[in-house]
């Protein structure tokens, strides 16, 4: 197969892919799976063979300065090849792959990828905080933090970093820290992912706390910036169910089902749902059991 071909090949599986992905189902969740890293693996092959290609490319290169008398010349020609390196490239190709490793909840492989983008660049921004999101993932909190205030110490208003030590601070019981920099997270308007999730996990440490009408205020604020977040609702459900407010909390846990009843979230609240509805309810359940006897 030519490389014209194998490209094609490989648009035409990910629109394929795209199109599953749009119409997934719970029953399809494998299938897609192995979709996805057949896919990577494929594509990473591709790279590699267009490495090995650059790399004879170099050594043709080098072999020309050596045959070449003007060296003035043959410094400029090489500088030129050497200017095409695929060090960019690689890094953005390594990032890339551990995000996808990241998403597919694989933190391991995630990491000893971004070990290899921090060999080739310690300072990289996006590298220092997958690092970090990888590794709390993993309930690694503080080495996840020290990758995490790497990438403060460069960029002190950095929404992803302030959002994942925030969570961290919340997780280690930290609650000064972790207000002061998710309340920062949550201001920003750079990031909208980072500010959803900030409002989020403040919405956590205030439930977390008892401080139930501050937890309901920032899950709310969550749902403003991302309709879809399921365990906002789940929480806000479980918040309600606290304060006693009931009908609140069924209206909750329902739209929480309604985006998707087979996630995680979507069974939670279904739990919760048999728990408090004969609270709201007792005279079906009273004519239930009428009707059985």
């Amino acid at each position: 197969m030519s490389g014209e071909d194998e490209m094609e090949d490989l648009k035409n599986r990910l629109q394929a892919l795209k199109k599953k992905v749009k119409e997934f189902t719970p029953d399809k969740e494998k299938e897609i799976k192995e979709e996805i890293k057949e896919l990577y693996i494929d594509i990473a092959h591709s790279l590699k063979s267009l490495n090995d290609a650059q790399n004879e490319l170099r050594a043709i290169a080098q072999d020309f300065k050596r045959s070449k008398s003007s060296k003035l010349e043959v410094s400029k020609f090489y500088s030129f090849v050497k200017s095409q390196t695929s060090a960019e490239l690689d890094l953005a190709t390594l990032i890339d792959r551990a995000w996808n490793l990241i998403v597919m909840e694989d933190y391991s492989e995630a990491v000893k990828v971004l070990r290899r983008v921090l060999d080739i660049d310690p300072q990289n921004i996006k590298g220092l905080g997958f690092m970090g999101l990888a590794l709390m993932n993993k309930g690694l909190y503080d080495d996840a933090m020290l990758y995490l205030q790497q990438v403060l110490l460069t960029d002190p208003d950095n929404p992803f970093a302030l959002n994942n030590i925030g969570y961290i601070c919340y997780k280690k019981g930290i609650w000064g820290e972790a207000i002061e920099h998710l309340v920062k997270a949550a201001k920003q308007t750079k990031d909208r992912m980072a500010a959803l999730y900030a409002n989020y996990y403040l919405g956590l440490v205030y439930y977390e706390r008892s401080m139930l009408a501050d937890a309901v205020k920032f899950f709310e604020k969550a749902l403003q910036l991302g309709p879809n977040l399921q365990e906002a609702y789940y929480y806000l459900g479980l918040s309600e169910t606290k304060q006693y407010e009931f009908k609140k909390a069924v209206e909750y846990f329902e739209k929480c089902i309604k985006i998707d009843k087979d996630s995680k979230y979507g069974n939670l609240c279904a739990e919760e749902l048999n728990k408090i509805k004969p609270l709201i309810e007792p005279d079906k359940i009273f004519k239930k059991e009428d009707s059985a006897e």
